[in-house]
């Protein structure tokens, strides 16, 4: 295996008119289809009988199956192409895997106030703004009203 070799996954619906045994056989030889590509398997998983969401060329059930393997990216082409002219295989994708390197966004920790209660704001003093106290605040408001 060589250094520009990537993670792969594979994902393929086998038609469900064959057996389970052709199935998994199905399954062995896209297996050796990778092989031949010189890919290497990580985790092959056996196909397994699903209803589909919405018909795929008239058919409403296929066998689900999946494979993780480590390739080339020249040889997904060539992958694709000759899993493209196997019969049984009704749709196939490959995506390649890729690991999240990111951080996931963290918000700052404030704590939850039970019910409908809310934290009460904290006053903040503005520079050059005078405090009053309460009967210098009656006098103003007395002289604005005029009594």
């Amino acid at each position: 295996m060589n250094e520009d070799s990537k993670n792969y996954e594979l994902a393929y619906l086998v038609i469900p008119s064959v057996s389970e045994e052709e199935a998994l056989a199905a399954a062995g030889k896209l297996s050796g289809i990778l092989e031949s590509e010189h890919g290497v398997i990580r985790h092959l998983e056996t196909p397994k009988k699903r209803k589909l969401a919405y018909p795929i060329k008239k058919e409403k059930t296929a066998y689900f199956g999946w494979t993780t393997f480590t390739a080339s990216p020249a040889a997904i082409a060539q992958i694709a192409k000759k899993i493209s002219t196997d019969t049984a295989v009704l749709r196939h994708m490959i995506v390649e895997e890729r690991v999240e390197t990111r951080t996931p966004f963290l918000r700052p920790f404030s704590p939850r106030v039970s019910g409908t209660q809310r934290p009460i704001p904290r006053e903040v003093e503005k520079p050059g703004e005078e405090k009053l106290d309460l009967e210098t605040l009656d006098k103003k408001l007395e002289e604005i009203l005029g009594k």
